[in-house]
């Protein structure tokens, strides 16, 4: 992925995470209507046609084979990606007092029996579900290369005292950095269906 392409797509990905984040977390501040002069314009000058999406179901068999030539690079990247995590597990967990490690390792355990459980699945998931997948692997670039939101909220959660929260501050940048320079050597399709790989069984096959 080039550095102009990845720059273009990584501000597009940010800036709608972060409105998105913003809009379903701040209930107080609704988004205003678009003026009716506006909305009037728009509306006169779209033909009737175009509010009507055609109704396509998803052409799994096309997906599954795309997933499966990306294999190696999906499997690559997200091996890369853990490794990631993991280096930031260690480091945050050295910085905790007993109580606050005793509560991250409790939670990075329920995530691990979430994942599993998730990949143990067999029915087959929705279309629903599967463009769901394709939206979070993109949205959760907006967490892996901002660094202030992801203090808060582990401040939040952990009860970070200040220095605490200037060395994780630290731990976060160096993580953005690393993040960033595997996005920017990493393949669109890679990214986008890493979260679909480990469930392709259940990709392939059709819900009723």
């Amino acid at each position: 992925m080039t550095q102009r392409i990845f720059v273009a797509l990584l501000t597009v990905v940010v800036f709608g995470a972060g409105y998105a984040t913003r809009h379903l977390t701040d209930v107080r501040h609704p988004v205003p209507p678009a003026p009716a002069v506006l909305t009037q314009e728009m509306t006169r000058g779209t033909p009737p046609s175009a509010d009507k999406k055609e109704d396509r179901s998803l052409d799994r068999a096309k997906l599954v084979a795309e997933i499966e030539k990306a294999r190696p690079q999906i499997e690559a990247f997200l091996a890369q990606l853990q490794e990631i995590d993991a280096e930031f597990d260690r480091e945050f967990s050295a910085l905790l007092n007993p109580a606050q490690k005793e509560k991250f390792v409790n939670e990075q355990k329920k995530r691990a029996e979430r994942m599993a459980k998730k990949i143990a699945k067999r029915e087959p998931m929705s279309d629903e579900d599967i463009q769901r997948e394709k939206e979070i692997s993109m949205t959760v670039i907006y967490w892996h290369v901002t660094v202030t939101p992801r203090l808060e909220w582990l401040t939040k959660e952990y009860k970070l005292d200040a220095n605490q929260q200037t060395l994780v501050r630290a731990l976060l940048t160096l993580r953005r950095n690393k993040y960033i320079a595997l996005y920017d050597a990493s393949q669109h399709p890679s990214i986008r269906l890493s979260r679909l790989a480990p469930l392709i069984e259940r990709v392939a096959a059709k819900a009723n």
